[in-house]
């Protein structure tokens, strides 16, 4: 297996891969691909691939016919604007979505995920990444959703919170 970070030099190279994904995210993503994914695949180019918190990682296996994807992430703007990961059926429960999610976490320092609570394998996987659950979201859908978060990043917030919420305390009295 090859892991492989997206870096395209130019437009042309970006397109070719970026239908390869999109081929990839159509045919094994499921359900759990929405068209939101689509459209802003579609959006990016590959200057967009060198902006802060932004990555596309690749595994790809040798097969007879060259080169396959196995598994794929993506993530912009550090996951507030996309965090999608998918594994081909023949190479799930490996470990390589939860492994594409670390090193994701690892490259940026800080990841959110939004993931519905019906997604049991991917709420897993983020759970043994080491990200967190900070709160219940509700998606356009109606559907309910898990706001994933890194440790640390939830830790900042929540000890912010708590700090906000002592200070207006000790203002009251």
């Amino acid at each position: 297996m090859n892991w492989i970070t997206l870096k395209p030099d130019n437009d042309l190279d970006w397109k070719r891969v970026q239908s390869d994904l999109m081929a990839f995210i159509r045919k094994y993503g499921g359900k759990r691909a929405y068209s939101n994914i689509y459209q802003k695949l579609l959006k990016l180019n590959h200057r967009d691939l060198s902006k802060a918190g932004t990555s596309f990682e690749l595994v790809t296996v040798q097969t007879e016919d060259g080169p396959r994807i196995a598994a794929c992430s993506g993530v912009t703007g550090y996951g507030q604007g996309m965090c999608i990961i998918v594994v081909h059926p023949l190479y799930r429960g490996l470990g390589l979505g939860t492994t594409l999610l670390r090193h994701q976490l690892a490259a940026h320092g800080s990841l959110t995920c939004r993931i519905a609570l019906g997604d049991l394998h991917s709420l897993r996987m983020g759970f043994r990444a080491g990200l967190c659950g900070r709160r219940l979201i509700k998606f356009r859908d109606g559907k309910l959703g898990l706001l994933l978060q890194d440790s640390w990043q939830g830790l900042a917030s929540t000890a912010g919170k708590q700090h906000s919420a002592a200070a207006n305390l000790a203002q009251r009295r």
